[in-house]
C-alpha cells in the first residue's frame, strides 16, 4: 500500500508523512476513516477516494483468486468505513426549522399545490409524514382538503387530529360513493364455495400435476380458487378487461387447466357481480375490491369536486386500481401522495407503489423526508444498508438519539420445538416474524420452555388473535386426521388434500391461515400435538404490557414501534438463494419485496435491535462484519504463547445480545462493540493459510514498517518507507490492453463461473457496465 501511495502522491493528497501515519493507523484498526479530517478538507476527501480505489483493487484481486471466500470482511469493512465518512460529508444535515418542523418538512409544507398537480413525498420510516400533512393543512385554512387513509382506524384517528377544513375518509368509502351497485345487492365476501354455486356448469375442469404420482382430478373448490384469484388480480389492476396476465402462475405449475377457460370463468363471475345476480336470478354479493374496480372503470370524479387537494397517506399500499381512481381527481384538484415506497409489503393484496412510478405518473414536485424521530443512528445505519441493496444510490436515513444494534446470541440453528432445557428469558422484548408459520412454531416452543410465571402476547391481525390461533391449530389437527373441523375457514374443506390444492392456488397466500395449517403438517403427525396446543393456550396474557415476549408479524408491526425488537430468522429469500441475482443490487421483484419486509421490521425498534444471522449475511455483503486491530505493546499476554507483545484483536460492530441478561453494556465505538484478542503476530502466522482476511492484515502489517514487537510506527520507519519506494523508477506496462470484445467475453465468462461471489458485482458492475454495452 505504501508503494502505491508514494508512487501516486501528488499535490491533491495531504503531506506524505502525515498520509502514511494516517493510513497505517487506519489499517491497523486504531482510528476510523473520520480521522482523515484532521487534514484540510479537499486533500482529506481525495485520500478517502484513493483508499476506496486501493481497497477495490485488493478486493478484485481476491475475487479473481480460485477458491476465494464469499466475503472479504477486512476489505469490505475498511471500504464501508470510508464510504460512511464520505456520506457524512456530502449528506445535507436535516436541521430543525423555526416552525418546529425539520428543514425537509418545512420545504414540503411551503410548496403550494394547484389543480392538476401531482406531488410526491417519499417519507422514510418514522419521519413524521402525518405530522407533515397536518402542518400542510394547518397552513392553508382557506382550502378544503380530502385526507384518504388506507383503513378505517387510521381515518378515525385522523379526524381527531386534522382541522375542520380537512375531510378524513377511507378510499373505499369514496369508491363506494362513486360506484353504482345493482338493485338489492349487498356488500360481502365471495369464497371459493360461492364461486362453485354462482358459475355451476361454467366452472373449468382439470387435473393436478404431480411429480411423484399420477394426476388426480381437481375438486370444484380448487378450480374455483383459481378463478377467484384471477378475478382478484383483475380487480386490483388498472386494466379494463380480464386478460391471461391476471391468471396465477401456479395454475400452469400445478394443474392442466386451460388458461383461457379460467379467464372466461373469471369474466363470467365478474359479470355476475356487476349485475348482482346469477343466471338463475340468485343474488350475488359485491366484494370491496369489486366496487373499487367499478368506480375506477366508471371514471367517477364527482366526489372530488368540492376539494382543492387530496392528501393520500400510505400511498405505497395502493393497488394500481386505487391509484388510477385517485389520479382521476386531478381534473378538479391537486393530489399529494405521501408514503414510503420501501414499505410496500402488501403486494399479495395488490399493493403496487404505482403512485411513486415517475414513468406512469410524472410528478410536478417531489420531496423526501429522511430524519426519523423513532430510532437512533444505529438503526438508521442498518436500515440504510438494507435499502442500499435495492438502489444504485443508497438512501441515507438519519436517526435521533442513540440506538444499539446487536446480533443474535446463539448462531447455531434454531432449537428444536421440544427441548428439556428451560429458556430463562429475563428481558421483555418484541419478536417480529416474516411468516405466521414461524410465529406459531416459536409460540409452541416458548410455551414449553418459558417459566410458568412468564407470559406471551400475540400482536397479530384480528383473525389471528390468540383464540383464533388455538382454534385453527385444533381444526388443522382434526382435518389432518380425517375429522370434521368445527370452525371456519377449515370447515369449508372435506379433506386435507383439498386444502393443500387450495393453498397452491392461493398465489401469495401461503402465509394465510390456510397456508399456516398446511405448513404445520409435520407437527400434526405428533401424538402429543393437542397437548402442546393446550399448554400454549395457558401461556397467553390479555394485555401487552404483562407479557415477557410480544410476538408479531411484520405486516401487523407496520406502523408500530417498541423499545427492544428481536427479528426472527425467517426473512427470505435466504442470502445463498439470492446471491446470483445481485447486480450489484437485488433487481428481481420478489427479492426487492423481501428487502422491504426486512426494512419495515428493522425500523420498528426505538432503542435496541437484535438481528438474526440471515440479515447479518446481507449486511456482510456490503459492509463486512469485522476488522482486525494491532495493539501497541502492553501488559496483556498472548493467549497462545504467553508473550507480552503487541496483540491482534478481532473487532466487531455488533455484539451478541443475550436475552437472558437484564442489562448489557455496549461500547459506542464503531468497531469496539465486541473485541476478542486472538494472539501475537508470531502465533497467528500459522493460521494465514486458512484465513484470507488475516493473511491480508498480516501482509499489510509486514509491509508498513510497524514494529512486530512494540506495534509502533517510528519516524525512522516512515523515512525508510518513503526513501525505499521513491527511489524506485516508475514502471508502466508495455502490454497493450486486450481488444474490447475479448475483455467483455472474459468478464462474462468470469461471472458465469463465479455467480456466487456477490462482492465481484459490488466492485466491478459500475466500471464494466460501460464496457459491456
Amino acid at each position: 500500500m505504501e508503494s502505491a501511495i508514494v508512487a501516486s502522491h501528488g499535490d491533491a493528497l495531504p503531506p506524505l508523512k502525515d498520509t502514511l501515519v494516517f493510513l497505517v493507523s487506519f489499517i491497523m484498526g486504531r482510528v476510523d476513516a473520520y480521522a482523515v479530517f484532521r487534514f484540510e478538507f479537499g486533500p482529506a476527501i481525495e485520500l478517502l477516494y484513493w483508499c476506496r480505489t486501493f481497497l477495490a483493487v485488493a478486493r478484485i484481486s481476491r475475487e479473481l483468486t480460485p477458491q476465494s471466500m464469499h466475503f472479504h470482511h477486512m476489505i469490505l469493512t475498511l471500504d464501508a468505513d470510508c464510504r460512511r465518512a464520505l456520506d457524512a460529508v456530502y449528506s445535507v444535515p436535516v436541521a430543525p426549522h423555526h416552525s418546529g418542523l425539520t428543514s425537509e418538512q418545512a420545504v414540503f409544507v411551503a410548496h403550494d399545490v394547484k389543480k392538476g398537480d401531482l406531488v410526491r413525498v417519499q417519507a422514510f420510516a418514522g419521519t413524521g409524514k402525518t405530522r407533515s400533512l397536518l402542518a400542510y393543512a394547518e397552513k392553508r385554512p382557506h382550502l378544503r382538503f380530502l385526507y384518504l387513509a388506507f383503513n378505517a382506524a387510521t381515518a378515525q384517528s385522523a379526524r381527531s387530529q386534522f382541522p375542520r377544513h380537512v375531510a378524513c375518509r377511507t378510499l373505499h368509502s369514496v369508491a363506494l360513493h362513486g360506484a353504482t351497485l345493482a338493485d338489492g345487492q349487498e356488500l360481502g365476501t365471495i369464497r371459493a364455495r360461492d364461486v362453485v354455486r354462482i358459475l355451476r356448469g361454467r366452472l373449468p375442469q382439470g387435473n393436478s400435476r404431480k411429480s411423484d404420482g399420477p394426476p388426480e382430478q381437481l375438486s370444484s373448490s380448487t378450480a374455483a380458487a383459481y378463478v377467484l384469484k384471477t378475478l382478484e388480480r383483475f380487480m386490483q389492476s388498472d386494466d379494463p378487461h380480464i386478460r391471461q396476465v391476471h391468471i396465477p402462475k401456479a395454475l400452469t405449475q400445478h394443474t392442466d387447466l386451460e388458461p383461457h377457460a379460467v379467464a372466461d370463468a373469471a369474466s363470467a363471475l365478474w359479470d355476475a357481480i356487476c349485475t348482482g345476480k346469477t343466471a338463475s336470478g340468485k343474488l350475488v354479493p359485491c366484494p370491496h375490491d369489486a366496487y373499487m374496480k367499478i368506480a375506477q372503470l366508471a371514471g367517477s370524479v364527482a366526489f372530488f369536486e368540492p376539494y382543492d387537494a387530496v392528501l393520500v397517506d400510505e400511498a405505497q399500499d395502493l393497488s394500481r386500481c386505487q391509484t388510477a381512481l385517485v389520479m382521476q381527481a386531478r381534473r378538479h384538484c391537486g393530489v399529494i401522495f405521501v408514503g414510503d415506497v420501501h414499505q410496500k409489503i402488501y403486494a399479495f393484496r395488490g399493493g403496487s407503489a404505482a403512485a411513486f412510478d415517475a414513468r406512469l405518473y410524472p410528478p410536478s414536485a417531489s420531496f423526501e423526508l429522511t430524519r426519523s424521530f423513532r430510532f437512533g443512528d444505529g438503526v438508521a445505519e442498518i436500515a440504510s444498508t438494507i435499502l442500499g441493496l435495492k438502489a444504485d444510490q443508497r438512501p441515507r436515513l438519519h436517526g435521533t438519539g442513540t440506538a444499539h444494534v446487536f446480533r443474535t446470541q446463539h448462531r447455531a440453528p434454531a432449537m428444536p420445538l421440544r427441548t428439556s432445557a428451560t429458556l430463562a428469558l429475563a428481558v421483555p422484548h418484541t419478536r417480529i416474524y416474516r411468516t405466521n408459520v414461524r410465529l406459531a412454531l416459536d409460540a409452541l416452543q416458548l410455551a414449553a420452555t418459558l417459566p410458568m410465571a412468564k407470559r406471551l402476547y400475540l400482536k397479530t391481525s384480528q383473525n389471528m388473535q390468540q383464540s383464533a390461533l388455538i382454534s385453527l391449530l385444533r381444526d388443522a389437527h382434526a382435518l389432518f386426521h380425517g375429522k370434521r373441523p368445527s370452525s371456519m375457514p377449515l370447515r369449508d374443506f372435506g379433506a386435507w388434500k383439498e386444502l393443500v390444492e387450495h393453498v397452491q392456488a392461493e398465489e401469495g397466500g401461503g402465509d394465510s391461515k390456510l397456508g399456516l395449517a398446511v405448513s404445520l403438517s409435520p407437527l400434526l403427525e405428533q401424538s402429543d400435538f393437542l397437548e402442546q396446543v393446550c399448554r400454549l393456550e395457558t401461556r397467553f396474557c390479555d394485555k401487552e404490557e404483562d407479557a415477557l415476549v410480544v410476538m408479531s408479524t411484520v405486516h401487523q408491526a407496520k406502523g408500530l414501534e417498541w423499545d427492544r425488537v428481536v427479528l426472527a430468522d425467517d426473512f427470505s429469500p435466504l442470502y445463498e438463494s439470492s446471491v446470483p441475482m445481485l447486480h450489484p443490487q437485488v433487481t428481481l421483484w420478489f427479492a426487492q419485496d423481501e428487502l422491504n419486509h426486512m426494512y419495515v421490521a428493522i425500523t420498528r425498534a426505538r432503542s435496541e435491535l437484535v438481528l438474526p444471522d440471515g440479515i447479518m449475511r446481507w449486511i456482510a455483503a456490503l459492509n463486512g462484519l469485522f476488522r482486525y486491530r494491532l495493539t501497541e505493546k502492553g501488559k496483556e499476554k498472548c493467549p497462545k504463547c504467553g508473550a507480552k507483545t503487541c496483540m491482534v484483536q478481532l473487532c466487531q460492530p455488533y455484539a451478541p445480545r443475550d436475552m437472558c441478561a437484564v442489562s448489557q453494556e455496549v461500547s459506542r465505538a464503531a468497531f469496539d462493540a465486541c473485541v476478542t484478542t486472538l494472539g501475537c503476530l508470531g502465533c497467528l502466522r500459522s493460521m494465514l493459510a486458512d484465513d484470507e482476511d488475516l493473511e491480508d492484515f498480516v501482509r499489510w502489517v509486514d509491509s508498513c514498517g510497524v514494529s512486530a514487537t512494540t506495534g509502533i510506527l517510528s519516524h525512522a520507519a516512515v523515512g525508510r518507507t518513503i526513501k525505499k519506494y521513491s527511489e524506485r523508477p516508475h514502471k508502466r506496462s508495455s502490454i497493450a490492453p486486450p481488444p474490447e470484445p475479448l475483455t467483455t467475453e472474459a468478464y462474462s465468462q468470469h461471472l458465469a463461473n463465479r455467480r456466487d461471489c456477490v462482492s465481484v458485482w459490488f466492485a466491478l458492475e459500475r466500471h464494466w457496465r460501460g464496457q459491456m454495452c
